[in-house]
């Protein structure tokens, strides 16, 4: 097969892939008018193809409505994909569905991002893959780093190793393919994570709306909330549309997914889902300033101006999230305070039950080998102080010695291998102000002291605090956040039920400090 090339070097064919079923190619296909636009002439590509299923749902249409596949209008299908066995397969598929041999001068085997590809196209569609900056190979975040660099995704490097590591590679591609392959005021259609519209520092970069020296806009989105579109994907998804060359404005035209549970699952047929489903229309604005995440709102009446809340907060008291073991939670987590470690390094860990007493008692622990006042770790000399502490670490060593992720490996190669993330001076607080932050619809701060000493730890991305150092200030802070407007907003931000419901970075947003006032964050609404 005589495929177009460019020289690559070895790729991996399984970052982020996420095949989009057939049936959904052509929802996406028939919602935009993408087929009436490809029989009025329009030059169409699939920038990240996989196995085609754009392309191949565009001939099924074609052959439904008794439409003529002709060579002419085959050379404005255009496929670029990186595993060259996908395009391949493509072709075995149009020849076995169709009887047709689809131009290889039509295919090209390319990494999208690295590789320069010489034509632009009216329109751009397609699924780009889904995987997290930290998720990558090794060897391939390392060539790809450059170009979130290029595309203005980060700042600088490093950004990367901090919030901005979560910032997803679609934000990459979509950057590069609308700035790079779209004609002058071509539009893209593209299934994507809903991050991008509403993380929370990661996607900032993403959301200054320039790929290339060039404009772009979003301006209609769809999102799916009960119909598994992508099956075995937990993270929030949608579609949307982009205009190239077009100055972002707001709101955004924001369609969310309604259906009565009694109507089931859509059948196969497109026209059944279309009758069945039911979407609800909003509109979608950034949070305050124009790269912040958006908020859903049914009308802007909702949007209230002027500031409802003043909480003052020192430097210290930033929103932090709880103690992240990277994954060695069964080395330094209990189920029962063991008996055999000293108690002054064993403390309270937070769980879902500690929301549901009135008077919060452990139902686990965990043990922290630190200087609870400088919130740094024990050096060995320390540890060897303890024979039960030394030999519990000491069973473990080769398995914290081998976890990953940038910064806990700057702790290892100094030699504190027992290490974990998320402790400093503000993590042994007497007091915080706790709540839920991953996977929850209400907001529900509480205050937690310490248990005979011990003060208490949130359990790495389920949890969020804020650091107090007196019982009164803790109670101030409480009382403040139990304001019904923060909820409100937080399901504005998208958030309800998922990952990202309250996590610190987003209340650092709600809780925006004022350039004049810094020790006076005032509530957004």
């Amino acid at each position: 097969m005589d495929i177009k090339t460019s020289p690559l070097r070895e790729p991996h064919p399984d970052i982020g892939q996420v095949f989009t079923p057939l049936k959904w190619a052509k929802w996406l296909i028939n919602t935009w008018n993408i087929f009436d636009a490809w029989l009025d002439g329009a030059h169409i590509c699939e920038p990240t193809a996989g196995q085609g299923v754009f392309a191949l749902a565009m001939l099924h249409i074609a052959r439904r409505k008794g439409i003529p596949i002709t060579p002419e209008r085959l050379s404005r299908l255009t496929l670029i994909e990186i595993v060259p066995a996908h395009l391949a397969r493509f072709r075995e598929n149009v020849k076995r569905d169709f009887g047709l041999d689809f131009p290889a001068s039509q295919l090209f085997y390319q990494d999208v991002i690295m590789e320069k590809h010489e034509r632009r196209y009216d329109i751009l569609l397609g699924n780009p893959p889904w995987a997290n900056f930290t998720e990558l190979p090794s060897d391939y975040k390392e060539r790809v780093k450059p170009f979130f660099l290029a595309e203005g995704l980060v700042p600088d490097t490093r950004k990367m190793l901090l919030g901005n590591s979560r910032i997803d590679i679609a934000a990459l591609v979509l950057k590069v393919v609308l700035g790079k392959l779209l004609e002058t005021n071509g539009c893209g259609y593209f299934y994507l994570p809903l991050s991008l519209f509403f993380g929370d520092g990661a996607h900032c970069g993403f959301r200054n709306y320039r790929a290339n020296h060039r404009n772009f806009a979003v301006d209609t989105v769809y999102e799916w909330t009960t119909t598994k579109v992508f099956e075995g994907v937990s993270t929030a998804y949608g579609c949307a549309r982009f205009r190239g060359d077009t100055e972002q404005r707001f709101p955004v035209t924001y369609f969310k997914e309604h259906r009565d549970a009694s109507v089931g699952e859509p059948s196969h047929s497109q026209h059944a889902f279309a009758n069945r489903a039911h979407w609800r229309e909003q509109k979608a604005v950034p949070l305050k300033n124009r790269d912040d995440p958006w908020r859903v709102v049914q009308t802007l009446e909702e949007i209230k101006t002027g500031t409802g809340l003043d909480i003052r907060l020192s430097e210290a008291q930033t929103p932090r999230q709880g103690i992240n073991t990277c994954g060695a939670k069964n080395v330094f987590v209990f189920e029962r305070k063991p008996a055999h470690i000293p108690e002054e390094f064993l403390y309270p860990l937070a769980t879902k039950e500690t929301w549901r007493q009135a008077i919060p008692s452990p139902c686990k622990w965990i043990l922290l080998p630190y200087h609870p006042q400088t919130g740094k770790p024990l050096a060995w000399h320390q540890i060897r102080q303890h024979d039960a502490l030394k030999k519990h670490l000491q069973d473990a060593q080769e398995r914290l010695q081998a976890r990953k992720g940038t910064f806990l490996r700057a702790a290892i190669n100094k030699g504190y291998w027992w290490a974990v993330l998320g402790v400093g001076p503000y993590a042994f607080a007497p007091f915080k102000v706790i709540w839920e932050a991953y996977g929850r619809s209400e907001f529900n701060p509480i205050v937690l002291a310490d248990v005979d000493g011990q003060v208490w730890h949130g359990d790495q991305a389920m949890h969020a605090f804020i650091p107090c150092w007196t019982g009164q200030d803790a109670q101030r802070i409480k009382t403040a956040l139990e304001h019904p407007e923060i909820p409100a907003l937080l399901r504005q931000l998208n958030g309800a039920g998922k990952c990202n419901w309250a996590q610190p970075g987003k209340i650092r947003k709600i809780l925006s400090f004022d350039a004049d006032e810094q020790d006076y964050p005032k509530l957004l609404f």
